[in-house]
């Protein structure tokens, strides 16, 4: 099974597509968290984690389903789990716009506590969704079509090394400086832009259609009197989907997003009617 977490489509489209190729199952995190948690394996069963990289660290949604998780190990496994590490083949994709820092060591640190023990990884470069920041935009046409184009191939020739259960570590994306990433600047960023009390929505654009909230990967927003609100309940990602899925472009993240573009996964499609 795969487990993952999309906000703009992103990362779900990966895991779809390394579904589609390795036979596996998509579990969502968000969705699955309010549950036990538990999982019974199949003999020879695949455990994968598909996930975006957040301000170059393990968003604490993904560290607490981990925590929780519990995997349950079928008879005939359990003579070849030693040490408390499952034999189970366990392997993990990671999404990013442009570095990952060290969110592929924390990803795997944390899968250790839990007795996984990571056999291949690989980090996927797709197009750019972050707008919080005033120098972060999404990508251009082509910039998009691009990255698209080459995160398919990545996401294929990784689907072939997990389909035969391979031990393959290919390119993770760490960045030039992935310990200033993630230990400083990610620091940062979770401590002041983690956070939903910077949204705002300009009423006399909304027009209550309620896509906001319908794509809020965590639940996290309400209509209220034909509006939505954010509901302050810690759960927020930052992850702008709001906003780019807003078809009036009505909401707003403190004064970062005025004349920033919009994106989501198949958002070209439905510009077009096709979707």
């Amino acid at each position: 099974m795969i487990f993952t977490l999309s906000c703009t489509g992103n990362t779900r489209w990966a895991a779809d597509l390394l579904a589609q190729m390795t036979n596996d199952k998509v579990v969502s995190i968000p969705d699955a968290i309010n549950g036990d948690c538990s999982y019974r394996l199949r003999a020879g069963e695949r455990i994968g984690f598909c996930l975006p990289v957040h301000g170059w660290r393990l968003q604490p949604l993904v560290r607490d389903f981990i925590a929780k998780l519990n995997l349950v190990v079928p008879a005939a496994d359990e003579g070849r789990a030693h040490n408390g590490t499952l034999s189970h083949y366990c392997y993990f994709l990671i999404t990013c716009g442009d570095s990952c820092g060290e969110y592929g060591e924390q990803l795997e640190t944390a899968l250790a506590a839990k007795g996984l023990q990571v056999r291949s990884a690989c980090s996927v470069i797709m197009p750019e969704s972050y707008v919080g920041l005033p120098f972060m935009d999404v990508d251009t046409d082509v910039r998009e079509a691009e990255k698209k184009m080459n995160a398919r191939s990545t996401v294929l020739e990784f689907a072939d090394i997990v389909a035969e259960n391979r031990s393959v570590r290919m390119l993770v994306h760490k960045g030039s400086m992935p310990r200033f990433y993630s230990r400083v600047l990610g620091k940062f960023f979770y401590r002041f832009l983690v956070t939903d009390k910077r949204f705002k929505v300009d009423a006399g654009k909304c027009i209550g259609c309620g896509k906001c909230k319908s794509h809020c990967p965590v639940g996290n927003m309400a209509m209220t009197g034909g509006r939505p609100e954010w509901l302050h309940t810690g759960k927020c990602l930052t992850c702008m989907a709001c906003y780019h899925y807003c078809p009036e472009k009505a909401i707003s993240f403190w004064k970062f997003t005025g004349k920033k573009g919009q994106y989501y996964f198949d958002h070209n499609k439905r510009k077009q009617g096709k979707h």
